[in-house]
């Protein structure tokens, strides 16, 4: 753990020497502040000219500070996400390999998955404070509203941690297949990106016969979707399988990512 502990904070102090910290902190937080105001005002405002949302003159359901501020909040800032995440990812690895220390780190005798671990939570840390000011809208919510539901805000919230703790599992692997960072951000914003919309593709798609047996292939598609599963915590539910699905993701490209790695020292 001492190698961990080194990488780390090696790591995590380069953010803050760079403008890329400060940018995406402040980025992100200008974002989900404006975000948080448009649906809050938004809401107010819907809310003293109508009792509920209403399809064809029925009042379907009541407004609800859950349904129609932090939900779609938590939706809009897992998109965003994203962008955010191959940023502060794409220089771990590559930035090591363009001023060629990362010799140093390979020809060493510590273990690469050590190394891997290390510059992954130093990424997982600035990503837990860039999502701290969300936690401020959320203990507004809970302190002014009226009767809000507290375990489901607080699901919402946790699932932006699980996406981005994925997409920086996705970032990490990106940023080990090459010295440009450029690459590295688009990789990630790419695989992402795929996680995010190949549910979709399960709506168009039928049942297939395979070797006699008959595959929902559907079904798997939206189940390998990112946004099924965070979906079900921003709705309040939440299942062993979208815990599995999100530990199973960060596990492959951590994984991935060593062997990437453990590749360049052999070669």
């Amino acid at each position: 753990m001492r190698v961990v502990s080194v990488i780390f904070w090696k790591e995590f102090k380069s953010y803050f020497l760079s403008p890329v910290a400060y940018v995406v902190l402040t980025g992100f937080t200008a974002l989900s502040g404006f975000l948080f105001y448009q649906f809050l005002t938004y809401f107010i405002r819907v809310t003293s000219l109508m009792r509920g949302l209403m399809v064809k003159g029925q009042v379907v359901r009541d407004w609800t500070l859950v349904d129609d501020v932090m939900s779609p909040l938590y939706r809009d800032l897992g998109v965003f996400l994203v962008v955010m995440v191959p940023a502060i990812t794409m220089r771990l690895f590559a930035e090591e390999k363009k001023l060629k220390t990362e010799e140093l780190l390979l020809t060493s005798p510590v273990r690469m998955g050590s190394v891997v671990l290390g510059k992954y939570l130093a990424a997982i840390v600035l990503l837990v404070l860039m999502l701290l000011p969300v936690g401020v809208y959320l203990l507004i919510v809970l302190r002014y509203g009226t009767e809000p539901d507290a375990p489901t805000l607080l699901l919402g919230y946790a699932g932006l941690f699980l996406i981005a703790s994925t997409l920086a599992a996705i970032g990490v692997f990106a940023s080990t297949l090459t010295e440009n960072q450029i690459i590295a951000f688009f990789v990630c914003a790419v695989l992402g990106i795929f996680f995010f919309i190949v549910g979709m593709a399960g709506n168009s798609i039928a049942d297939i016969s395979l070797f006699g047996h008959t595959l929902n292939l559907g079904e798997f598609l939206r189940q390998l979707s990112l946004i099924t599963h965070f979906s079900n915590l921003v709705e309040g539910r939440v299942e062993i399988l979208d815990i599995t699905y999100f530990a199973s993701l960060i596990c492959f490209f951590l994984l991935a990512a060593l062997v990437s790695a453990e590749s360049a020292r052999r070669s």
